[in-house]
C-alpha cells in the first residue's frame, strides 16, 4: 500500500497546467496570470504635484520664513488633466494634486504654508528643492515588468491592469470538476426521505464548496444508483471535465462498482488504489483522456474521509492546473493542549484539531470524536494534525505538524 507522501508525489507528476484563456479585467479576480504585464508608459507620465498648493522656483523661496515671507505673483493654475503652464522669476501658479509641474517650476509649496492676497501669494517656509513633486517614471518606467506570469490577480493587480490599459488579459484556465455521488441510499437536498436507510448527500455540497474554494469550476454530474446502467449513463456527464470526482463506491463491497466502470466507460487508467492514511484509505487515483491529461479521484463515501482526501490530494491538483505557484495548504507546528491516543499506528493519521495562537505559540486541541462519519468535527476544526506511523500516543505539550485548511485562519490571527 502506498504511503501518503508517495501518493501525493505521483498525483502531482500526472498534473499539468491547463491552457490559457482571455478574460475581461472584471472577470480576472483570483485568476492566475498567463502573461507578464508590462508598463505601456512611464508612471507618472510627467512630473506632477503631490499636493494642493503653489508651484514655484526654488530660488524664489530660499530663506522664506514666518518672519520673512517671500511674495510671488500668481500667474495661473495647473490642475489634474489640465494643460501645462509656464512661470518665470518671481512667479507662482496655483497647482492641484496631479497637476503638471509648470515649465520653470521645480518645487510645490503646500497651501497651508501660504497666504493669498489678490494676485500675490506669501510663502512662509523654505522647502527643499523638488519638494512635493512626483517625478516622471517614479512608480515605473515604460516596458518594465509590473506583474509576472503566475501571479494570482487580486484587487491591486486589477488596478495595475487598468492603469496599463489591459482591458482583457490572458489567464490560466480553471479546471472543470465533475462531481458524481454514488449509492442507492443517497437523497438530494429538497427530496423526501422515505426510508430510515436513506441519507441526505453532504459530500456533494462539501466537495462543491471545496472545488470553488480551490479555484475550480464545480459541476454536479448527478446521483448514481448502484446499478450498471445508471453508472454508465452518469459517467458520460464527465466527458467534458478536466477532473472527475466520485464520492463512494470505491471500497470492497458488492455494490462498490465505480472503479470498474470508470475504466470501462471513460477508459480511465487506474494508477493506484488505497493509501496508508486515516481517514481516506480506499482512495482511487487514475488518469484518462486522449493524452491521459485528465484526472480521476474516487473518494471514500464517509464525509470526513472525503473532505480530508480532497484537501490533501485534489486541492493541490486544482491549484496546479490553474497555474498557481503555491499549491499546498500551509503547515505550522503546534503544541497539543491535550493527550491523544490511538490503538493502531500502522497508518499516517490526520487528526481534526482546533488551532489557536496564544502567548507566541500555536496550540492544537484534538476533538474527542474522530470517526470518519462525524462531519460536524470538520465544522469546528481548522486544521489536521499529522500523527505519524508508529506513534501510538502524543502527550500534552508535544509538538505536531498541522495542515491548516481554514484559509482565513492565519489571516485573522493577531501575531503581535
Amino acid at each position: 500500500m502506498l504511503k501518503f507522501r508517495e501518493a501525493l508525489e505521483i498525483i502531482l507528476k500526472h498534473t499539468n497546467i491547463l491552457g490559457k484563456e482571455k478574460v475581461f479585467i472584471t472577470d480576472a479576480l483570483n485568476k492566475v496570470l498567463a502573461e507578464d504585464i508590462l508598463a505601456d508608459r512611464d508612471n507618472p507620465p510627467a512630473d506632477n504635484s503631490g499636493m494642493d498648493g503653489f508651484a514655484v522656483r526654488y530660488e524664489d523661496i530660499k530663506g522664506a520664513s514666518e518672519d520673512n515671507p517671500k511674495v510671488l505673483k500668481i500667474v495661473g493654475e495647473a490642475k489634474a488633466g489640465g494643460d501645462s503652464v509656464k512661470i518665470g522669476k518671481g512667479e507662482a501658479c496655483y497647482i492641484y494634486t496631479g497637476g503638471l509641474i509648470p515649465e520653470g517650476a521645480d518645487t510645490v509649496v503646500q497651501k497651508e504654508l501660504t497666504k493669498v492676497e489678490g494676485d500675490k501669494v506669501y510663502i512662509y517656509k523654505e522647502l527643499k528643492k523638488g519638494a512635493n513633486v512626483r517625478r516622471q517614471g517614479e512608480d515605473y518606467k515604460k516596458g518594465e515588468v509590473l506583474i509576472k506570469k503566475g501571479k494570482k490577480i487580486r484587487p491591486a493587480e486589477m488596478g495595475v491592469l487598468a492603469s496599463v490599459n489591459k482591458a482583457s488579459v490572458y489567464v490560466y484556465q480553471s479546471p472543470k470538476v465533475c462531481i458524481l455521488t454514488t449509492g442507492d441510499e443517497i437523497v438530494d437536498v429538497g427530496e423526501s426521505i422515505t426510508s430510515p436507510s436513506q441519507v441526505r448527500t453532504s459530500n456533494t455540497y462539501s466537495i462543491y464548496g471545496q472545488v470553488l474554494e480551490a479555484g475550480g469550476i464545480p459541476i454536479i454530474g448527478g446521483f448514481v444508483k448502484d446499478n450498471p446502467k445508471d453508472i454508465e449513463e452518469k459517467l458520460l456527464n464527465a466527458r467534458n471535465s478536466d477532473i472527475l470526482i466520485t464520492s463512494g463506491g470505491v471500497s470492497m463491497g458488492k455494490y462498490d462498482l465505480v472503479r470498474d466502470f470508470v475504466q470501462k466507460v471513460l477508459d480511465v487508467e487506474i494508477v493506484f488504489w488505497k493509501v496508508a492514511q486515516k481517514p481516506g484509505k480506499p482512495v482511487v487515483f487514475g488518469v484518462w483522456g486522449e493524452n491521459k491529461e485528465k484526472l480521476f479521484f474516487g473518494l471514500p463515501g464517509n464525509p470526513v474521509a472525503s473532505m480530508v482526501v480532497f484537501e490533501n490530494f485534489v486541492k493541490p491538483v486544482i491549484r496546479k492546473m490553474r497555474g498557481e505557484e503555491k499549491v499546498f495548504n500551509p503547515i505550522i507546528k503546534a503544541k497539543l493542549k491535550t493527550n491523544y491516543k490511538r490503538k493502531k499506528a500502522e497508518r499516517l493519521e490526520f487528526v481534526r484539531v482546533y488551532v489557536e495562537y496564544k502567548d507566541g505559540e500555536f496550540l492544537a486541541t484534538p476533538f474527542g470524536k474522530q470517526g470518519s462519519n462525524i462531519l460536524t468535527g470538520m465544522v469546528y476544526a481548522n486544521g489536521l494534525a499529522l500523527i505519524e506511523v508508529g506513534e501510538y500516543e502524543k502527550k500534552e505539550g508535544d509538538e505536531v505538524e498541522v495542515i491548516i485548511f481554514d484559509k482565513d485562519f492565519l489571516d485573522r490571527t493577531d501575531f503581535s
